[in-house]
């Protein structure tokens, strides 16, 4: 948060960084609040350039970020193990395609998934095409703070991953819409494609699987309902 507190993004104040006795690192943080009023076009717009700065920043590897002082280091070394180290769900996991969660509640998806298996490996990283970024991965409303219509502050970091930059796009698609995230590519210097389409199958496999274990119905039924719009936007 301090390189991009560097650079003017709006984040939290760092106040303090260290190690718990358990050896994991913790961040002490200001507190930010926003008001009721939501994102204006030009708020997006904001958050879109910050996800532009934030993809810029230096970085390494691939996935979760390691645990380090200096630098950001994925902590795997090509970009389908990073995605592993995030996502949970088919294609990534190895599993059949029909025993992951957001087919035993759609089983209808089982046929353009299957047709665009090629294409989720190759967001994926395989081949190896796809430009990495240091992205966010977890846009949803809670780690976004609004004032005015404008962005007040990013928040929230630990999920932050070394991938292709569509993650980034099809996650604000997932919790917000895709003229959202139409207006925040567009701010980021992004496509609001079929990349970012096929990436957000990803999220959504990985999100029914997630919403199973937990015990969500209505967060199985948004997966659904969002893969069913990436299908759509890819037929």
């Amino acid at each position: 948060m301090r390189a991009l507190s560097a650079t003017g993004v709006p984040v939290p104040e760092v106040l303090d960084v260290g190690w718990l006795p358990s050896g994991r690192a913790f961040t002490l943080e200001t507190l930010v609040t926003g008001d009721d009023a939501g994102p204006s076009a030009a708020g997006w717009a904001d958050l879109g350039r910050a996800l532009g700065v934030l993809h810029a920043l230096p970085h390494a590897g691939f996935g979760l970020l390691e645990d380090r002082a200096v630098g950001f280091q994925g902590a795997a070394s090509t970009s389908v193990d990073g995605l592993r180290t995030r996502l949970q769900g088919w294609p990534l996991n190895g599993g059949e395609l029909f025993a992951q969660p957001l087919l035993r509640h759609a089983p209808d998806l089982a046929t353009p998934l299957r047709a665009l298996e090629a294409e989720l490996w190759r967001v994926a990283g395989t081949p190896a095409t796809l430009p990495s970024a240091l992205c966010h991965t977890d846009l949803h409303a809670g780690q976004i703070r609004w004032q005015a219509g404008r962005l007040r502050a990013l928040l929230d970091f630990g999920d932050a991953a070394v991938g292709p930059p569509a993650w980034d796009v099809a996650s604000v698609a997932y919790f917000h819409g895709w003229s959202a995230a139409a207006r925040v590519a567009e701010a980021a210097a992004l496509a609001c494609d079929r990349d970012a389409a096929l990436f957000g199958l990803l999220l959504a496999l990985h999100r029914a699987g997630r919403a199973a274990e937990q015990g969500g119905p209505a967060r199985l039924d948004e997966a659904v309902a969002f893969a069913r719009g990436c299908v759509r936007r890819l037929a």
